[in-house]
C-alpha cells in the first residue's frame, strides 16, 4: 500500500507539469502570432510619391500639414524648430481651400503629415523624422 501513494503523488506531479507546459507552448504561440500580426502590419515611416506639386510655391524644404488642436503636430513642429530647421505649416482646418486641396492629394489619413523630399511622413516618429532629415543633408 505504501508504494501506491507516491506512484500516485508522482503520476499527478508529472500531470499538473504536462499542463504546465502545454499552457505555456500556448501562450507563447499566441503572444507570437499577435506580434507577428503586429509586425506584418504596421504602417511605413513614410511613404515615396511624386510630392512636386506641395513644393511648387515655397522655397522650404520641409513642410508640416497640422491643426492647432493636434498634440503630435505641436510635437513634430517643436521637434523641427529644436533642430534649426526651417518649415512651412500648412493649417488643414484653416488654410483655405488650396491646403485642403493638397493635403487631400496625400491620400492617407493622419496628421501631421510632414513632407521631406519625395516623403510623406504621418504622425510624429521623432527617430524616422531625424533619419529622413539626415538623408536629405537638412540635419
Amino acid at each position: 500500500m505504501t508504494n501506491k501513494t507516491p506512484s500516485s503523488f508522482k503520476s499527478k506531479i508529472k500531470e499538473v507539469a504536462t499542463y504546465a507546459v502545454l499552457l505555456g507552448f500556448g501562450l507563447s504561440a499566441g503572444l507570437g502570432a499577435k506580434k507577428s500580426y503586429a509586425w506584418y502590419n504596421e504602417a511605413p515611416a513614410y511613404v515615396e510619391t511624386n510630392t512636386a506639386a506641395h513644393f511648387a510655391n515655397t522655397e522650404q524644404k520641409v513642410i508640416v500639414y497640422s491643426t492647432q488642436w493636434c498634440p503630435f503636430c505641436a510635437k513634430a513642429k517643436q521637434f523641427l524648430t529644436d533642430n534649426n530647421i526651417e518649415f512651412e505649416e500648412r493649417d488643414i482646418e484653416k488654410g483655405g481651400q488650396k491646403v485642403s486641396a493638397l493635403f487631400d492629394t496625400i491620400g492617407t489619413p493622419g496628421i501631421p503629415k510632414i513632407i521631406i523630399g519625395n516623403k510623406i511622413l504621418t504622425g510624429f516618429n521623432p527617430s524616422a523624422l531625424q533619419a529622413e532629415l539626415k538623408q536629405q543633408q537638412l540635419l
